[in-house]
């Protein structure tokens, strides 16, 4: 068994927000050094210390899935009941293309679960079900995003729908 390493690969550096160093999303971060990495890196923010990228934890995933190759950071969160698919914009389709698409489809089953699969390409979002993609358009960033299934008319209907911070309701009196 190899063990991965992330090598010269650094599309998170890129491709993540970081909001501990005001890091938008999408950009190189500052503290990027081509040919040599974080500039900061045993000094680097929370935030990239702790992730994981999809690729270097996974066996099932071969180096074609290595992220500079594939154009997008694979990761997970919600206690893994979300799979994010964060695609350089400078690529937008390359999650279509195979082997990805066919196998990000194959993942996408796990929606009838409770699971969810959901395509960033900058601020547009596609939430990916094993039958359909709802695309969601541009969506804030702050907004959260919901799917799944829900019974309608005795069948199971895939739903994907952006929730913003609505104001609360003024409180009635009893």
């Amino acid at each position: 068994m190899s063990v991965k390493s992330c090598g010269d690969c650094s599309l998170c550096c890129k491709l993540l927000g970081i909001a501990e160093i005001d890091k938008p999303a999408g950009k190189w971060c500052p503290n990027f050094k081509r040919g040599s990495g974080c500039g900061v890196y045993h000094q680097r923010p929370a935030a990239c210390a702790s992730f994981e990228c999809l690729w270097l934890d996974s066996e099932k995933l071969d180096d074609r899935w290595r992220p500079d190759r594939a154009h997008f950071v694979m990761y997970t969160e919600q206690d893994g009941r979300r799979l994010n698919v964060v695609v350089d914009a400078a690529t937008p389709d390359a999650w279509r293309r195979e082997p990805y698409y066919s196998r990000l489809k194959a993942m996408s089953a796990r929606a009838h679960d409770g699971h969810e699969l959901l395509i960033s390409i900058g601020d547009r979002r596609i939430v990916v079900f094993p039958d359909q993609e709802a695309d969601l358009g541009l969506v804030n960033p702050e907004h959260k995003i919901l799917s799944g299934y829900a019974d309608k008319d005795g069948e199971r209907v895939a739903f994907a729908m952006v929730l913003s911070d609505l104001e609360a309701a003024p409180e009635t009196a009893a």
